[in-house]
């Protein structure tokens, strides 16, 4: 079955979003975004090939309406848009400073989600932390992870729990880019090309990914299968704990925590 998703704003996570979906090609005729700016919509749309309008009526056609704007506007164009939507339509906000109890002012008795994606949503490799108010059914909830799963591994959880995502899921990937830029930076050094030391470092991150999810191992477990006794490897992970490696990650996602009120 097919179901017509609307996007609000052609922002940067949105085209993230609309960009791995467009990978499942059937999805194609059942997007569309919608704006402000035609202008920008239009840039949007270059290479993708899907509808995009600045009429707000057309999301009464859809039975996903989702609001990918600033948080500080979401309130807002959820109020402008309301009157186009339908009663039984999902809302989903990507906003991360919007909670359900402030957008339930703008659409009491309707079907809310909170949703927090990541970039690599994108090729089809992100991760979605979503929470849900009292109107969302088990069946909404497998409807929407029929869609999402196509890009991203979808977890549920209660929404004073989302706070903490962004953290955890949403600017993570950044920690990990500084990561593969810094270990490509030292391959370069020693005399690799600077692609492939990219490609190398970047391709050793996602297969350590793939070992915790296929194996299910605790990261412990797996760390130990690599460090030998008196080996290299031990030697790095010890210069690491001196410098604080996990301690800074904490720390940094303690800041991004305190960042996010709700």
């Amino acid at each position: 079955m097919s179901y017509r998703i609307g996007f609000i704003g052609a922002g940067k996570m949105v085209n993230h979003i609309v960009k791995g979906l467009l990978k499942s090609p059937e999805m194609k005729d059942d997007i569309i975004v919608t704006g402000r700016n035609q202008q920008k919509l239009d840039k949007f749309n270059e290479g993708k090939g899907i509808e995009v309008s600045t009429d707000y009526s057309l999301l009464s056609e859809c039975d996903i309406i989702v609001n990918g704007v600033s948080s500080d506007q979401t309130l807002h164009v959820f109020n402008e848009v309301r009157a186009y939507t339908r009663e039984d339509a999902i809302h989903i906000s990507i906003a991360a400073g919007v909670s359900i109890d402030e957008m339930e002012t703008i659409l009491p008795q309707h079907k809310i989600v909170r949703n927090m994606p990541n970039i690599a949503v994108s090729v089809q490799e992100g991760v979605m932390v979503m929470a849900a108010n009292a109107h969302i059914s088990d069946e909404d909830k497998e409807t929407l992870d029929e869609i999402f799963n196509r890009i991203a591994a979808v977890a549920w959880v209660e929404e004073p729990l989302m706070k903490y995502a962004p953290s955890l899921t949403g600017s993570s990937p950044t920690y990990t880019f500084l990561m593969i830029e810094a270990m490509a930076d030292k391959a370069v050094s020693a005399g690799f090309p600077r692609q492939q030391a990219y490609m190398l470092a970047a391709q050793a991150v996602v297969g350590a990914g793939k070992l915790v999810l296929k194996t299910e191992s605790h990261p412990a477990v797996l760390k130990d299968q690599i460090t030998t006794s008196g080996g290299s490897t031990i030697q790095g992970v010890m210069e690491l704990e001196n410098n604080g490696f996990r301690k800074s990650v904490i720390q940094a996602m303690e800041a991004i925590n305190n960042a996010n009120k709700k």
